[in-house]
């Protein structure tokens, strides 16, 4: 992996939950390249958007995502990266502690257990809580790569539609910025904080190219996009999940502040005890 920057700056956070931020992650003229053959809004128009992540989105199995790494070095290098046994582990490593430490609390299923599927597993539609039939397989982590452009108004109808946490299968995700702009307003990542039944920023992480952003997707990972304003180009990026064919969280509990943050998690439990619990909150 000689286009991975042996010199990157790494900045662990651990409150309100466990995410990094890494800059200057790739090698200097890798990265270079990569922005520089970044597919045009023009490309990306010319496919249906079957995602829905950002304004527009290319993954595995799309003509533009499939002649990205077929003509071009860089492109089949990220894709075989991403795609790789090495990058699971690694990013696995680096959460590590708090994985650990959320299995003994029973938050999550034991991941480390798990056998890991690097090929493409998850592809064109991305697999929500009303896809996932708990134990329909044997568990496996597998890992996802979007491509991605958002324009105006990115983060209000996309780019999670505000403050959420990601499905319940979801592990680790990542964000890698690929610049694409002269001048923004919006469009950076904001952390959130539950504080008793509200939430409070606690830090706002600029779309700086060639930086990271990977975070532990607890129960308890609020995170949204800033809404782009203004923008002189577009706000470039490359999403990335490592997700369980699963649910892998604890069942989090059916309420209102639930149901607002926590759209992609809670299910209305038909327990006639719940709905009876519930009702008098």
């Amino acid at each position: 992996m000689n286009f991975i920057n042996r010199n990157f700056k790494l900045t662990y956070y651990k409150d309100p939950y466990h995410y990094i931020v890494i800059e200057d992650f790739f090698e200097k003229e890798f990265y270079q390249n990569i922005e520089k053959k970044f597919p045009s809004e023009i490309d990306f128009k010319n496919q249906k958007n079957k995602i829905n992540r950002m304004n527009y989105d290319t993954s595995f199995k799309d003509k533009l995502y499939d002649q990205l790494i077929k003509n071009e070095t860089e492109y089949k290098e990220l894709h075989n990266y991403i795609y790789s046994d090495y990058f699971i582990n690694y990013f696995i490593k680096l959460f590590k502690d708090s994985i650990e430490t959320e299995i003994k609390k029973k938050n999550l299923k034991n991941i480390l257990k798990y056998q890991i599927k690097s090929d493409p597993f998850e592809t064109e539609k991305i697999l929500s809580k009303t896809d996932i039939v708990e134990n329909s397989l044997d568990d496996i982590l597998y890992p996802r790569l979007d491509l991605g452009m958002g324009t105006i108004g990115y983060g209000k109808s996309t780019g999670g539609k505000g403050i959420h946490v990601d499905n319940p299968q979801r592990l680790i995700s990542i964000l890698l910025y690929f610049g694409g702009y002269k001048h923004i307003e919006g469009g950076e990542l904001r952390i959130w904080k539950k504080v008793n039944d509200t939430l409070e920023i606690t830090n706002v992480i600029k779309p700086k190219p060639n930086s990271l952003v990977a975070s532990l997707q607890s129960n308890i990972s609020f995170h949204d996009v800033n809404p782009v304003t203004k923008i002189d180009g577009s706000r470039n990026a490359c999403y990335i999940a490592i997700s369980s064919n699963n649910k892998i969280w604890k069942n989090i509990e059916y309420n209102k502040f639930n149901k607002k943050f926590h759209k992609n998690r809670v299910r209305k439990n038909n327990n006639i005890f719940e709905k009876v619990k519930n009702f008098f909150k």
